[in-house]
């Protein structure tokens, strides 16, 4: 008995030891064959990422094609479909339908008469006359306070240097296709890297206002995610509670930061124009005591609001959406000082067959003159800082009066268009050289960090230059590569008024580190959409600026 479990246990260790071996080479069998499924041409990995790509592509296209659905149904709403059946309708060019923020409300107008004025009428998103952009009757709201904004939609275009006119094609949602003239699906170019080139007068290109440029350093003045379009205040900013507008007088959470502005001869009682204290219409004179910055309302006949540095405009548009804003606009609306860019999207769309197109927009030269009239004084003061108002053309005409063929001072020909880019107040815009001038920290501190960002675009500069327009010459010639933001495109010269319709053309340079748009209201032909010009920020009696909403 001995024996034989002494036997049994021998045989065990032999048997354990070949199975031993053989699991082993088993083993090494299927280590080789695993490696070899997992990461050969043929492996786990491979496949892993085919399959990721096949569902990045099938997302797209699924992305793509819940777009064409949602855009037929909203055309089948407005009744642009008949039944299905009309192929040409169903591919008809139309824009993204606008975006009602929080506190928003869908308004249209009736136009004026040669009897009677024009007025605002309320209304819903269901309403199929609330805009038409092929009658260039661009879309507007109303925010609580009275202020109006109008709906750029998203769109690629084509610059045409001959006609002196831009082409324009409006995208489908996020993407960059549209529907060329035949109904067939194509594809707009735009910029890929920080260092591409990009031919505007060729092909469509999406325009940068739109795009999602946080991978290139937002180069062109995109925004850090793709977007469907952007709603822009319909005015300059004015005073709350000025003209004929009853919008709430209440304070932001913002001061004022500079203490001295820079007034007109006929407010400061000298011969010429000087540095007086910090005043403005509705604050009066305040010099060096802390003041908060009152909400602006962006209406027709308000007093256009002045006296405000470039970095206090970017402050208050900021904060159009914090807690009880005069608005009702809540924080998904990023309210933001227009930037270049945005203002080309405006410009480009004037100038296409949407706006007025061949035609230059009328110049809003009303001037009330500081205390000229006894309705515009402060009261116990006899500086009442108030000059340009929003809204009027160059016959002394409002926004809703009639006025006649070509007269209308707005980017559409009528009620349904933008305000004051040509004429009223110079505009600040948030683009920069940084050339590491005193102005960028001055007025410019609340923004300026150096780097282009979704807020803000910096520009090339350089030091060359013996003299003013040297300097605004050879900045202007670094700038080969911005575009969308109607400076570059839509002129050929850094100094002078070398843009489309003679408008003046000024590069930022030396201390002048800003870009100020649209001209003011003393400057007759030379002001215009097309206009840019230079500035040191500060605050002064004919800038202002405009916000918008995203």
């Amino acid at each position: 008995m001995e024996r034989r479990i002494k036997k049994i246990r021998i045989d065990i260790k032999g048997i354990t030891l070949v199975a031993l071996v053989v699991t082993i080479i088993v083993l090494l069998i299927l280590a080789g064959v695993a490696i070899s499924f997992t990461i050969g041409d043929n492996g786990i990995f491979r496949k892993a990422q085919d399959a990721s790509k096949i569902y990045e592509n099938a997302q797209k296209n699924e992305t793509i094609s819940l777009e064409e659905i949602s855009n037929y149904i909203d055309d089948v709403n407005k009744g642009n479909i008949n039944n299905g059946e009309d192929e040409e309708e169903i591919n008809k060019n139309e824009p993204n339908a606008p975006i009602l923020k929080t506190g928003m409300t869908a308004i249209k107008f009736n136009e004026p008469t040669e009897t009677s004025n024009g007025t605002v009428i309320e209304t819903n998103t269901n309403d199929s006359s609330w805009y038409n952009y092929d009658e260039k009757k661009w879309a507007n709201a109303r925010t609580e306070d009275g202020s109006m904004w109008v709906w750029i939609p998203r769109f690629a275009y084509r610059i045409d240097e001959s006609n002196e006119t831009v082409d324009v094609v409006f995208l489908q949602g996020t993407s960059d296709n549209y529907y060329d003239e035949e109904g067939i699906l194509r594809e707009a170019k735009r910029c890929k890297s920080a260092d591409d080139i990009v031919d505007t007068t060729t092909g469509f290109t999406v325009h940068p206002a739109f795009t999602d440029e946080s991978m290139i350093g937002y180069r062109n003045g995109g925004w850090d995610s793709e977007i469907e379009g952007i709603w822009v205040a319909k005015f300059e900013a004015g005073y709350a509670t000025s003209g004929e507008n009853t919008a709430p007088i209440k304070a932001s959470s913002v001061n004022y930061t500079q203490t001295q502005v820079w007034s007109a001869a006929v407010e400061n009682g000298t011969s010429s124009e000087a540095s007086i204290s910090a005043r403005n219409w509705l604050d009066e004179i305040y010099g060096e005591t802390e003041t908060k910055i009152k909400y602006p309302t962006f209406q027709g006949s308000a007093y256009s609001m002045n006296y405000i540095s470039i970095g206090d405009a970017y402050s208050i548009s900021r904060t159009l959406t914090e807690n009880e804003n005069i608005y009702g606009l809540s924080s998904d609306a990023d309210s933001h000082m227009m930037k270049n860019s945005e203002w080309g999207a405006i410009a480009y769309l004037t100038q296409s067959k949407y706006g007025v197109y061949d035609k230059e927009i009328v110049i809003n030269n009303h001037n009330e003159n500081s205390g000229g009239t006894s309705s515009t004084k402060a009261e116990g003061n006899n500086l009442a800082s108030v000059y340009a108002v929003t809204g009027y053309n160059n016959t002394g005409k409002k926004w809703n009066e009639y006025l006649g063929e070509d007269e209308s001072p707005s980017t559409t020909g009528n009620m349904y268009g933008i305000y004051d880019l040509s004429g009223g107040l110079w505009e600040w815009t948030t683009g920069y050289i940084n050339n590491g001038s005193s102005s960028l920290i001055d007025c410019g501190s609340s923004y300026v960090i150096g780097t282009s960002n979704k807020y803000s675009t910096v520009y090339p500069y350089s030091d060359e230059g013996a003299n003013d327009t040297e300097k605004e010459k050879n900045n202007y010639k670094l700038n080969t590569k911005i575009y969308g933001d109607a400076i570059r495109e839509t002129s050929i010269d850094g100094t002078g008024n070398s843009s489309w319709n003679e408008d003046d053309s000024y590069y930022a340079r030396n201390n002048n580190t800003f870009f100020i748009r649209g001209g003011t209201f003393n400057m007759g032909d030379n002001s215009g959409s097309l206009t840019f010009n230079n500035a040191n920020g500060a605050s002064v009696f004919r800038y202002g600026f405009r916000s918008v909403l995203i």
